[in-house]
């Protein structure tokens, strides 16, 4: 067993020291025995930064389908036929209503997303505002949207309405994103991350996992995202949807997936990582696991284009853990 080589990193860790790259390389030659040794370090990492605190974000999909973009794995895509819904941008009184929900079951944090390149009509954007408003006047929810390639000056706008945050996927590694989508460039994602960040908001950058991509090149998307110096990471593993482009891709194997977790938490030791899409699917009657690896969050309640868990499951599985769901703004 290589003890030695991860209880180095463990300790290095909980000085909130990221592992270099060298070694989250070798965390692909980890057994399955060797990974449940360090998920005891990275379980502690997680407690020395994040304490029993586990976060819940919820999203509602406030305007569906017929996106421009090609990326593969999205069933939202106008490039593939899917059973996604499509409709237009939802009223201000149902995003408001669908954030008062996501707040009656447990979360703290609540975002707003929209399919499309960008939202950039005057008239949609209005609405998005004002539903920030509101949400920020009615509850007690932290504020998140995640809108596409967003300008700078948009995003001034949204964050004088009192948005809190903005998410914003890079997707996969640089050298793999050209056969995931190729309508824009990692270049537009890496530039509309850096807009969100001059704004003055907080950022979110994650990606989807198992999309084809080697375990280097997930090494390479966690650098990439440390070097951004963002606040949070969804970790999202690939569901593969009939009729998209990555629809005969299986589902994650659970150790690698637990792997990619681990290996975030040790090159982000304070960030909190929220796994995402996928989860079901993935994890099953293992989610427990996931917290082990080094999660300190998850997005409740349903996805963009699919469901999700019953909410009081997820806060039952945290409870019975021993750790506490967070119900209220930070």
């Amino acid at each position: 067993m290589q003890k030695e080589f991860m209880d180095r990193l463990i300790d290095n860790a909980l000085q909130g020291e990221s592992v270099s790259r060298a070694d989250a390389l070798q965390l692909e030659t980890l057994t399955h025995e060797e990974l449940d040794y360090l998920f005891i370090g990275t379980d502690k990492v997680r407690d020395r930064f994040k304490g029993p605190d586990v976060k819940i974000c919820s999203i509602v999909n406030a305007k569906s389908g017929r996106c421009v973009e090609d990326c593969s794995f999205c069933a939202q895509s106008s490039q593939f036929e899917t059973d996604s819904p499509e409709y237009e941008l939802m009223d201000v009184d149902e995003i408001v209503a669908a954030a008062k929900e996501a707040e009656a079951f447990g979360s703290n944090e609540f975002s707003i997303v929209t399919s499309g390149t960008a939202m950039d009509d005057r008239k949609e954007l209005d609405r998005i505002i004002e539903a920030v408003k509101r949400i920020k006047a009615e509850t007690s929810l932290e504020t998140c949207c995640s809108m596409g390639l967003m300008s700078l000056e948009n995003l001034k706008e949204l964050k004088s309405a009192g948005l809190d945050r903005c998410h914003h996927n890079l997707e996969t590694a640089a050298s793999h994103f050209k056969n995931i989508v190729t309508t824009h460039t990692y270049e537009d994602e890496v530039r509309a991350v850096e807009n969100a960040k001059e704004a003055g908001l907080q950022v979110c950058v994650g990606g989807v996992f198992g999309m084809g991509e080697t375990y280097a090149q997930r090494v390479e998307l966690a650098l990439d995202i440390k070097a951004l110096g963002t606040q949070s990471l969804p970790i999202n593993f690939l569901k593969p949807i009939e009729g998209t482009g990555l629809e005969h891709l299986g589902v994650m194997d659970l150790y690698e997936a637990l792997r990619v977790i681990a290996l975030l938490r040790l090159v982000l030791p304070k960030m909190d990582l929220f796994v995402c899409g996928g989860r079901e699917e993935v994890f099953s009657d293992q989610q427990k696991k996931l917290f082990a690896a080094g999660a300190n969050g998850i997005l409740g309640g349903n996805y963009l284009t699919t469901k999700g868990q019953d909410p009081k499951k997820d806060i039952d599985m945290i409870e019975g853990l021993g750790l506490r769901p967070v119900y209220e703004s930070v």
